[in-house]
This record gives structure tokens, sequence and C-alpha cells, in this order.
């Protein structure tokens, strides 16, 4: 049998999927830029060509057939020819012909990334979210062009310099919000909303996890349905990983380290989708988050301990001579030590979401360079495979920061249970 029929299939039906993408494109453009569609099926023709002769080589290469040198040289004539007389051609435009060459790697590189981590052959579902998924990135790449040629046309024809902000180092792309103020700048409410964007997707995220965990428990089953399973399955692990410090203390404290939780993570994920804003990249939410953090430790650290116990507590519980001496060392130390409690949770929540931001603005502005230089095949196919891989990344950091933030205000609860109930748990957990 062929060995190398799986992969032709992935490769035919790559190329059938570019080109449903690349006649949706060129009609798109064909009643206002004829030459632009032209040139984009032009490429897209090119491409199809060079995957052609590539397959055709390979296949004379490992078999050992005749035939070899003829197929690279009608590859270069062809491929490298027509493209070469394409370009010296003055109505036919870099940009649309690099876009229409780069359709079918971009196609195939997304089926390759369904197929990598789906089970088996694509399903039509499947084949039409990677065509959706390669028909928006396409779609984007060609606005991108479009937008910078008419914005560099408009300030040519005005002869206006471009805005102060330009020349700042953006940090995050802009979100809905800011999109709205942009198109209607005189309205009051919508300045509000864009002037305080924090509050607003601080809301938008507690709405959305109070809506999630009302759909989950509305009509909860001895039998749980996929949703709900999935829920209690999230809320049942966090609650042993916190059991394991805090032990029979943990039915008492568990309502605040899982709201702590799943409320940064919503607010985490959150940031990922297009047009939505991350308000865990602000250091005002994250810290007013860690002062309630904070503020909560020290209301039951009194409660447990008494007076005299916290204050002992804050004090390095000395016993002894040596002890009692360093207590005026010790206990500046020791209140620093919680002061600092609150600075390094947010400053930690912090700085990994900015971060994250900052990181898909670096994308997006290599993207727009690319594109702004011509380079619309080194920009489309690479790009949209560091994208995907960042989200999942993204994903992932999501997860682990708002596990990382409960289950330090975990571990400072459990400083704050009484000693003896230290020694109680540290035994019970060595029978």
């Amino acid at each position: 049998m062929d060995h190398a029929r799986p992969g032709r299939d992935v490769l035919d039906r790559s190329l059938r999927t570019s080109w449903i993408v690349a006649g949706a494109l060129a009609l798109a453009l064909a009643s206002t830029q004829p030459y632009d569609a032209l040139a984009l099926l032009a490429g897209e023709v090119i491409s199809t060509l060079h995957f052609i002769f590539l397959r055709k080589i390979v296949k004379l290469f490992t078999e050992k057939r005749g035939g070899l040198t003829l197929a690279i040289i009608g590859k270069v004539l062809v491929v490298y020819g027509g493209l070469f007389a394409l370009m010296t051609w003055d109505k036919i435009r870099y940009a649309p012909l690099c876009a229409g060459f780069a359709i079918p790697f971009a196609v195939l590189f997304l089926k390759s990334m369904m197929l990598a981590f789906g089970a088996g052959p694509a399903s039509l579902t499947r084949r039409a979210k990677g065509a959706m998924l390669v028909l928006a990135v396409v779609g984007a790449s060609a606005f991108a062009t479009t937008a910078h040629a008419q914005t560099s046309g408009g300030q040519s024809a005005s002869g206006h310099a471009a805005p102060a902000a330009s020349h700042e180092a953006a940090t995050e792309l802009p979100n809905w919000l800011v999109i709205l103020h942009d198109f209607n700048p005189g309205n009051a409410v919508i300045g509000w909303l864009e002037k305080n964007q924090i509050i607003v997707f601080a809301w938008i995220a507690g709405l959305l996890f109070l809506f999630v965990s009302w759909l989950a428990m509305r009509k909860p089953k001895m039998v749980p349905g996929p949703f709900q399973n999935a829920v209690e399955w999230m809320v049942e692990s966090l609650e042993d990983v916190a059991g394991g410090l805090l032990g029979s203390h943990i039915e008492k404290h568990f309502p605040i380290i899982g709201a702590l939780f799943f409320y940064i993570l919503t607010i985490n994920l959150l940031g990922i989708l297009p047009g939505m804003k991350s308000a865990t990249s602000s250091l005002d939410l994250t810290l007013a988050l860690a002062l309630i953090t904070f503020l909560y430790v020290q209301f039951w650290g009194i409660r447990n301990l008494g007076i005299v116990g916290y204050l002992d507590h804050l004090a390095g519980s000395p016993r002894d001579a040596i002890g009692w001496m360093m207590l005026p060392v010790m206990l500046p130390v020791h209140i620093l030590g919680e002061l600092a409690k609150p600075v390094s949770l947010s400053c930690r929540l912090f700085g990994n979401i900015f971060g994250e931001d900052t990181l898909i603005v670096v994308f997006v502005s290599a993207t727009a360079l690319c594109l702004k230089a011509g380079l619309t095949a080194l920009a489309v196919p690479p790009m949209a495979g560091i994208t995907a891989l960042f989200m999942m990344l993204q994903t992932l950091t999501s997860i682990v920061q708002a596990l990382i933030f409960s289950l330090l205000a975990t571990v400072y609860l459990y400083m704050m249970l009484p000693h003896e109930e230290h020694a109680h748990e540290e035994a019970h957990a060595s029978h």
C-alpha cells in the first residue's frame, strides 16, 4: 500500500480548502479591486503548483526514479518563473500576490495542528472551522494592509503628523470600550466607561462567574451532566488541594478561597478573547484582591489566636531569653513580612498577566511590520502559528496564576492557625 497516502490526503484537502478561501476573498475584491483579486488568485495558482511539483520531486527522490532533474527544472521555470513574471507586471500589487501565495501554507498549517491535537481525520465541522480560521487570518491581514495604506494616504494628503500616542509603546491591544470611545468621543457615558475600563471588565468577569455558577447548579442532579460534572470536579479538586493545608478548617474558609480562584481565573481567561481585557493586568485590581485577602487573613488570625496570641505570632513566638532579646528585631521583621504578603500577591499576578498582554502586542506588531514591508507570506503563517501556541500557553498561565494566588492565601491562613493545631494536623497526616 502507499504509505504516503495520509499526508497526500491532508495536502489535497488543504489545497481544496485554500481554493475556497482564495475564491471567496477574490470574489469580495473583484468589484472594487479587480487586479488585487487577480493577484490573489495568481498567488494561489503559483502556491498550488509549488506543492504539486514539491510532492512530485519528493516522490521521485524517495523512490529513486528517473526524471528528478526534469521535475526540479520544471518547478523552477513554472513556479519561480511565473512568480517573477507576475511581480514584473506593474498592475499586480505585491501584497495580495503574497497573500494568495500564503493561503495554502496557512491552511496546511492549521489542518496539521488540528490533526496533531485531534484523534483522527478532520470532520466536516473541523474543516469548516479551519476554513473560517484561515479566512479570518487572511482577511485580517488584508484589512490591516488596506487600513495601513489608507492611513498613510490620509496622512500624506492632509500633511498632519501622526498622533502623539502612536509614538508611545503600546502595552495591550485595544478592547471594545476603546474602539467604542474612538467612534463616539463626545459621549459622556462611553467616556466614563473607557476611563474606568478596569472596573467595567472586573464587573463583567464577576457577572460571568456568577452566571456560570448559576447555570451549573440551577438544577443539580444526582447523576450530573457534563457541565455540572466539570464544575463539580474543579471545585472538589481545589477543595482537596486547599484541604490538605487547612484540614478541618477548610469548610469554613473554602468559600473565600474558591471565590478568589474562580474569579481570578475568569478575569484572566476573559483577556484571551479578542476585544476583551484582563482586569488583572492592572495593579489596582490585583492590589485590591490582595488587600481583601490580607484583611481576611488578619481577621481570622486575631479570631483564631486571640489578641495575645496574634501579638505573640507577630513577635515570632519568643519562648526563651534569646527569643525575648531578639524581640526588637523580630517584631518589625514580622510586621514587614505581613505587609509584604499583599504586595507579593498583587505584583506576581499583575506582572504575569501584564507580560502576556505585552507579548500579544509584540506578536501583532511584528505581523504589522511584516505587512507594512509587504512580506505577507512571512507574516501570516508563522504569526498565526505562534499566536495559536501562545494562546494555549496563556490559558495555562491563567489557570496557574489563579491557583497560585488562592493557594498562597490558603498558606497565609494556615500560618494563622494556633500552633497546637499545626502539630495535631501534622501528626494526623503522618499517621
